[in-house]
């Protein structure tokens, strides 16, 4: 994978606008990049959004799912009708996992091995108390991942999940000014891509604390993930390459003495 460049710009100045206006800022800094506007929160946008990427994209190979939205709402002063809690669960959890799900036999035709990029946070492996759903969803979004992973083993799929602890971006609606560099953060992730990692972490997420509990949390879920056969994505194929295989060595009309049988030369 060849690292992308770039360009070093205002990220605040790029943040500041509305959704569609970044979009189209950002097809500005590079020629080529075409952009869909989409509602992540939305099943039916989400369906909408996966029949467009197949048909305008079908050497697709990369999907990253890295919308976000967080409610710094502490539960004992949540007050928000059930709608705006509803919306977060959907953007963080529910968007990611269907959009996967629509899109994971496309990539998988794929003749260059894809990549499915799942960005999570600290906060799946720390609860959160002050955004508490989020804190949730990313938990979940990592237990996914590492589901994920393990169903996919059989192919060349790669699955990676990237645990940046709080970036300097408008993730929860403040103002800028907290959280680590943008442009280090990111060059860290593509060094990261490149060096085939399938966990990139950053500053806190990379500490010893954090990193001993994903690593023991890793190496649980390897052990007691081989107790229970579940189907694989490329095992269906495998097993009946063996097959046929097999009845290739085995067959008597794959060995027949008739000189005119097409079925008298191997495969």
């Amino acid at each position: 994978m060849r690292q992308p460049h770039v360009p070093r710009r205002s990220f605040e100045q790029t943040c500041a606008q509305p959704g569609f206006q970044r979009l189209e800022q950002a097809a500005r800094l590079h020629p080529g990049l075409r952009f869909i506007e989409s509602d992540i929160a939305s099943p039916e946008a989400r369906e909408r959004l996966a029949a467009q990427v197949r048909d305008t994209l079908p050497r697709l190979t990369v999907l990253v799912n890295n919308a976000g939205i967080q409610r710094r709402v502490p539960l004992a002063s949540e007050t928000a009708d059930w709608p705006a809690r509803q919306t977060e669960i959907d953007t963080l959890l529910s968007g990611p996992v269907h959009l996967t799900q629509m899109l994971i036999d496309h990539l998988l035709t794929q003749d260059t091995p894809p990549l499915i990029v799942n960005v999570t946070s600290g906060g799946a492996y720390v609860a959160q108390p002050f955004p508490p759903l989020y804190s949730a969803c990313k938990a979940a979004m990592h237990s996914y991942t590492m589901a994920l992973r393990h169903a996919l083993r059989m192919t060349a799929c790669r699955v990676v999940e990237v645990i940046p602890p709080a970036v300097n971006t408008q993730l929860s609606g403040t103002a800028l000014g907290h959280g680590a560099d943008i442009d280090i953060f990111c060059d860290t992730v593509f060094a990261g891509l490149c060096d085939s990692r399938d966990e990139i972490d950053f500053g806190a997420t990379a500490g010893d604390e954090i990193r001993t509990v994903r690593q023991g949390a890793r190496a649980l879920f390897d052990k007691l993930s081989e107790r229970f056969a579940v189907p694989l994505f490329g095992a269906q194929t495998e097993a009946l390459a063996a097959f046929r295989q097999t009845q290739a060595l085995t067959s008597p009309q794959r060995v027949s003495s008739r000189a005119d049988s097409p079925q008298s030369s191997s495969d």
